[in-house]
């Protein structure tokens, strides 16, 4: 009796095994954690590690054991690094300031200053000329006095 489609499937997928390691970067080398046959509790796991911020990487490894090939092949279904938290709170960060710049009226531009133009002139007389002043009628005083006490 020839057997189904089903039931050549189902024999395929009894003779595969598949597990999910979690991993962690320590040391400059990734460092197995734990086997888990659950794929969401490893993710959870991995979450969870790497949150505790203790390892600046973690990752889930998927490993698939072929019993009739004696082979394993194994895939990276999640992997995160410290660099990947940095951005994801910078982004949020630009999220939560990001102004809306539709109504934004465009900036004005200075003029530019020439060398041709002339120099704004002060107002008023220069020092020296104040200076010269306070000389002569300083002077002025003083003979004034010296000639009024020779009287």
């Amino acid at each position: 009796m020839p057997k189904s489609d089903e039931q050549i499937g189902i024999k395929a997928m009894m003779s595969q095994a598949v597990s999910f390691e979690v991993d962690t970067y320590q040391n400059n080398r990734w460092v197995l954690e734990c086997v888990l046959d659950d794929k969401d509790m490893a993710l959870s796991t991995a979450k969870r590690l790497y949150d505790s911020k203790r390892f600046s990487a973690v990752r889930v490894v998927q490993e698939t054991y072929d019993e009739n090939s004696n082979s394993s092949r194994e895939r990276v279904i999640f992997e995160t690094t410290v660099a990947d938290r940095d951005n994801r709170a910078a982004k949020a960060r630009q999220t939560a300031t990001k102004v809306d710049r539709s109504e934004r009226q465009p900036l004005k531009k200075r003029p530019r200053k020439t060398t041709e133009q002339n120099p704004a002139k002060k107002s008023g007389p220069s020092l020296w000329v104040l200076l010269l002043l306070f000389a002569i009628i300083s002077a002025g005083g003083l003979g004034l006095l010296v000639y009024v006490k020779s009287l």
